[in-house]
């Protein structure tokens, strides 16, 4: 097999499994270290391929889109919202975090409940409906995130007790959720500590991304609701962790 041909399979590998790694690749071809590592170089060259210590994994870059590009109607998203929507209860008191997802999330909330929230546009969603108690979070306002954010926000969510969080998901690797934000990292981790469950919506694209700073870990996540099945090396962690993995397909 020429080099060539390894990379396209190399590829294939890690967009089917999030990663590959050094060892791996000298197993399956017989080849030497230096020859996987020259393997390596070439492909991390490639579009959404991220070489890093060891190995490769998926690296599906984000477009630095403004909140209302990133809020604009996704059917993806909607279908997974509105189940994520059907799993709060008459009476539950639940978290919604800022971002896109959220507010989404408030548009299909009907049932009689309490939403803690940091997101204006989730709160806006929810003005009309005399049926769910709202109340806001203070803080300093975000223009990219469009979330309240800092200590005071952090401070405030301790105060309350939840029966479900929902926790936006910017990027999730084998770490967990990470994102731009640090303030933001630190409140998702508040959220999922004051909340019996911890539910995260995302689309498939957003597995195996990483962004710069570590929130909320496998550890500290009970539900994903997504649109398709993650790479092997993302089903792995949710297998040691025991979280409910949830596939809404068409």
């Amino acid at each position: 097999m020429t080099q060539e041909e390894r990379l396209i399979a190399l590829e294939e590998h890690i967009k089917q499994h999030g990663k590959i790694t050094i060892e791996e690749i000298c197993h399956a071809y017989g080849i030497s270290y230096d020859s996987a590592r020259r393997d390596l170089v070439k492909l991390s060259s490639r579009p959404g391929i991220l070489r890093i210590r060891g190995g490769a994994i998926l690296d599906e870059k984000k477009v630095s889109l403004s909140y209302y590009q990133r809020s604009k109607s996704d059917p993806i998203k909607q279908k997974l919202v509105a189940f994520g929507a059907s799993l709060v209860k008459e009476h539950d008191i639940i978290i919604v975090d800022a971002g896109t997802t959220g507010s989404a999330l408030a548009f299909y909330l009907d049932v009689s409940s309490s939403v803690i929230t940091n997101s204006l546009e989730c709160l806006n969603e929810l003005s009309n409906k005399a049926n769910i108690k709202k109340c806001v979070l203070g803080g300093t306002f975000d223009d990219f995130s469009h979330a309240i954010l800092g200590d005071m926000t952090i401070e405030q969510i301790k105060k309350f007790q939840a029966n479900k969080a929902f926790i936006g998901v910017s990027a999730l690797s084998e770490s967990g959720i990470s994102t731009d934000l640090e303030t933001d990292a630190n409140l998702k981790i508040a959220m999922a500590k004051q909340a019996k469950q911890v539910i995260c919506i995302t689309e498939g694209n957003k597995f195996n991304t990483q962004l710069m700073f570590q929130s909320c870990t496998w550890s500290d996540i009970d539900f994903i609701v997504t649109d398709q099945r993650p790479p092997e090396n993302i089903v792995k962690q949710i297998e040691i962790h025991d979280v409910e993995l949830i596939i809404i397909n068409e």
